[in-house]
């Protein structure tokens, strides 16, 4: 009998101590009860991949340009930023990692607090790892991914040794059609394990599901942006389709600052926007309307247009911008209208 789904819970401790002796048993070719069937399946198709236990990187990691380009082809991208955002703890206090994958188990996206990022950045947890079965053998993404189902991982339970210190809890995320689109992961130490996460994990995935039906993005989000227009008084976002939207005076400022560099954190977006750094809840809300209302892929945390997106902006393909959002005059699209 395997270990009881309880003790994971009540007692995680003691649920990672059995389970790391019995992955040891089980790979030494010993028998054991204390792990779960469905683990030990799994396991055995890890090894005929060429996952080692010891292995300390997934077998595939994709540079900075393939993430940008996986993130845009995933039906997830409109609606990517919005979920991770509402079940991430970003705070100096938070416990937990939140991950987004697509549907082959490659992570897109992800948020945590300082400290967790660093933890998980030592495991190779970061955006372009393949963490599918295949990748890195058994852990919480690839048995959802498998079973298409919320599901487990902790301690002892993943293939891989150096994973043993973190608890994971997975779920498909699905179009309307019930064809999994990739996966939303709640992943934080062994010693946080909690019973709430899954109910945070399945908060996380019914919010992405109700986006993706409500076809969250704004319209024309099946065509790609052909052009970003900031130069002249009518600033607006051109589909392949021939859709359009108008942009409101902020939106378009929002845009213009954006497009002028790789990455914003909230706080330099908010001093440019505002004149105030603390106002980085008005900047959350900002970026967050002008997704919807566009279905621009903006990253978060830092801030970040599309490359692709970024490359149709009308007033970076000029030498001298001048006519950038004639109607604004905050500082900082001033700088960027004179080249100072």
């Amino acid at each position: 009998m395997s270990l009881h789904p309880a003790l994971r819970f009540s007692d995680p401790r003691a649920f990672a101590e059995r389970s790391i002796r019995a992955h040891g048993i089980a790979l030494a070719g010993g028998a054991t009860t204390d792990l779960d069937t469905r683990v030990l399946r799994a396991w055995r198709r890890s090894g005929a991949a060429g996952i080692s236990p010891d292995q300390e990187l997934p077998a595939r990691v994709l540079t900075r340009e393939q993430v940008s380009d996986a993130r845009g082809r995933t039906p997830l991208r409109h609606i990517a930023a919005d979920v991770v955002a509402s079940v991430s703890d970003t705070s100096a206090a938070g416990r937990h990692l939140v991950v987004l994958t697509d549907a082959r188990g490659c992570l897109l996206w992800r948020s945590g607090s300082p400290e967790v990022l660093r933890r998980a950045d030592a495991i190779a947890f970061a955006e372009g790892a393949d963490w599918s079965e295949r990748g890195i053998g058994t852990n919480g993404i690839s048995l959802a991914l498998e079973t298409g189902t919320l599901t487990h991982a902790t301690a002892g339970e993943h293939y891989v040794r150096a994973h043993h210190g973190w608890t994971c809890t997975a779920s498909p995320v699905r179009d309307a059609g019930g064809r999994i689109l990739g996966v939303l992961d709640v992943s934080h130490p062994v010693r946080f394990s909690s019973s709430e996460t899954a109910a945070l994990v399945r908060c996380g995935v019914r919010l992405a599901e109700t986006l993706l039906a409500s076809g969250a993005g704004g319209p024309g989000t099946g065509a790609p942006v052909t052009e970003i227009r900031l130069l002249g008084w009518r600033p607006s976002v051109i589909r392949a389709d021939g859709s359009s939207v108008d942009l409101t005076p902020r939106r378009a400022e929002l845009l213009a600052l954006l497009a002028s560099r790789e990455a914003w954190t909230a706080r330099s977006l908010s001093e440019a926007l505002y004149g105030d750094s603390d106002a980085t809840a008005t900047v959350r809300g900002e970026v967050r309307r002008l997704r919807q209302l566009t279905g621009l892929s903006i990253d978060s945390q830092p801030y970040a247009l599309a490359p692709d997106e970024r490359r149709c902006v009308d007033y970076l393909s000029v030498e001298h911008p001048d006519d950038l959002l004639p109607h604004s005059d905050i500082p900082a699209i001033i700088d960027l209208r004179y080249g100072i």
